[in-house]
């Protein structure tokens, strides 16, 4: 896969923001093209419990269809993991509805030595029981009413998942979510991880 670029400036700022936000996740888009970060803007995080989440308001996403009339693009979205590594979570992959951007992570686990790692992360459009999946995964509570399997690269899949294995490359995701009443549990995402090599380039 092709590196995912962006200035050095672009990378001081996503770090910086990650650092002024902490406790809670920070987010944010980046402009450019070609594959080529080259500005950063700052969104405001409307999640429910920004300590733990992400959701990128819309007002920024917008920010898209500008860029687009001066021929830039929308080039990925960026996120901060105050705690925990630069790897997406379940909830990233739930989240993940722009499979054409990249998606950058900034970890703060260590507060001395920041990471910033680039991923694409792809839905994949299969229908697929959830009855069946709860019957035959071993599904983690998440976050509240949200069940998330991961299925890691190396490991050995499931019968339950091994019809789609073929479809769909590992590591990935299969999340869903159970509703308050006693309705039906949402149509499961499935959603595969791709780490994209990062460059930065001089400003």
């Amino acid at each position: 896969m092709d590196a995912f670029c962006l200035t050095e400036a672009v990378y001081a700022e996503i770090v910086a923001h990650a650092r002024e936000g902490k406790p809670e996740e920070v987010c944010g888009i980046l402009r450019g093209r070609g594959g080529t970060a080259q500005q950063l803007v700052r969104a405001r995080n409307v999640a429910a419990d920004r300590v733990i989440d992400y959701v990128v308001d819309p007002q920024t996403l917008l920010r898209q269809f500008e860029f687009e009339e001066h021929g830039d693009e929308m080039v990925a979205i960026y996120h901060s993991h105050p705690r925990s590594p630069a790897y997406p979570s379940a909830s990233d992959a739930w989240n993940a509805y722009y499979p054409e951007c990249a998606y950058l992570i900034c970890s703060l686990q260590d507060d001395h030595a920041p990471v910033v790692r680039a991923f694409r992360l792809t839905p994949h459009d299969i229908a697929i029981d959830v009855k069946a999946l709860r019957a035959g995964l071993s599904f983690d509570e998440t976050r509240p009413r949200r069940f998330a399997y991961y299925q890691a690269a190396q490991a050995l899949v499931p019968p339950v998942l091994q019809p789609i294995s073929g479809q769909v490359p590992a590591p990935f995701y299969v999340v869903f979510e159970a509703p308050l009443e006693s309705r039906s549990d949402s149509a499961p995402r499935i959603v595969s991880v791709t780490e994209q090599p990062l460059l930065l380039m001089r400003n």
